[in-house]
């Protein structure tokens, strides 16, 4: 499975066949409590049932992953960011070290490939933010490789490119 996740209001990428799931991040869902149920009492899946419960399974069953996000202050919009909060449950509550750091061991076996789209106006400072930040989201989801591409304007973003 592949997956697009973007906070557009209108989603332009249609023609990319049955093998992705799209999900507009533009719908009312409750943001991470930080409850932690999902790893201890739901195994995998959020308690809020709403559109985002089952993020985490999405990620974790998705080979790869697409984000179309507005650049907010070097990262993720806040609706974007607020489903990939919620998809923890991705991750089991123990750690492992990669990259010489401590991270949450994956909960799926699925390698993955990471690519974001930011668009909206930013200074180099916010793009140097947003590379760090994506390369160590893409550590953390333990992904096999990632890719960023920054544009200005929504209409430059072209046909998306896992």
């Amino acid at each position: 499975m592949n997956l697009l996740i973007h906070d557009l209001e209108k989603c332009p990428f249609q023609n990319l066949g049955n093998d992705f799931e799209i999900i507009n991040t533009n719908v009312k869902a409750a943001p991470c409590q930080g409850c932690f149920q999902c790893w201890t009492r739901n195994a995998g899946y959020c308690i809020y049932a709403d559109k985002f419960q089952h993020s985490g399974a999405m990620i974790g069953n998705s080979e790869n992953i697409v984000i179309v996000s507005k650049i907010c202050y070097g990262g993720y919009s806040p609706s974007v960011k607020r489903f990939l909060d919620r998809s923890i449950s991705d991750s089991l509550p123990f750690l492992t070290f990669r990259k010489g750091k401590t991270y949450h061991i994956n909960r799926y076996k699925i390698r993955r490939n990471l690519t974001v789209y930011f668009y909206g106006e930013c200074s180099s400072f916010e793009q140097e933010t947003a590379t760090e930040y994506v390369a160590c989201h893409a550590v953390n989801m333990d992904a096999d490789t990632h890719k960023i591409i920054f544009t200005e304007h929504l209409e430059n973003l072209g046909e998306i490119q896992l």
